[in-house]
């Protein structure tokens, strides 16, 4: 899974293409691109572990994205904010996706229920999350850099072609 950073620059990313946001709808959509990982805390609940709160379980749905944003909808009224609720909370799942998986089961399963099958197409470098010296290690510092330079890269070209496309007209 990409770490907090990469999920946060890439819901950056993809909340640059959108204007005209208030503060508070845009400090709220950076949590939400990471708030699928909120059953990392959860997963250590028993309780809620055996009914799926476990990382890479129901939080890692792309149902649980629906829900989560027609929350957002009836709480809010607001379409724009939901819309990007949704399309954020399935980033997130979608960069899960592509991750180097270390962690048995390899894999998650996205579509759940409708398809249970693990899936994980291992692309992106991931975060060895077996020990504290694992994470702390230069491996884990290289995924670092590696994600920051990528993700940075793809927000300074969509905030370029903004302000291209903004200086044409």
């Amino acid at each position: 899974m990409p770490t907090p950073i990469g999920h946060t620059l890439s819901t950056l990313g993809l909340l640059e293409a959108k204007t005209k946001l208030k503060t508070g709808e845009i400090l709220f959509l950076l949590a939400v691109g990471i708030l699928p990982d909120i059953d990392l805390l959860l997963d250590k609940i028993p309780s809620l572990r055996r009914i799926g709160f476990y990382h890479q379980g129901i939080t890692h749905t792309f149902l649980a994205a629906l829900i989560f944003s027609l929350v957002i909808l009836v709480l809010t009224r607001n379409f724009n904010l939901s819309f990007l609720t949704f399309l954020i909370y399935s980033l997130h799942i979608v960069l899960d996706l592509f991750m180097v998986d270390t962690k048995p089961p390899i894999g998650f399963s996205p579509l759940w229920p409708f398809y249970k099958g693990l899936m994980n197409f291992p692309f992106l470098p991931g975060v060895d999350k077996s020990s504290i010296k694992a994470i702390l290690s230069f491996r884990t510092l290289k995924t670092l850099c590696w994600e920051t330079s990528f993700f940075s890269y793809i927000y300074i070209i969509i905030l370029g072609v903004k302000i291209w496309s903004g200086k044409k007209d």
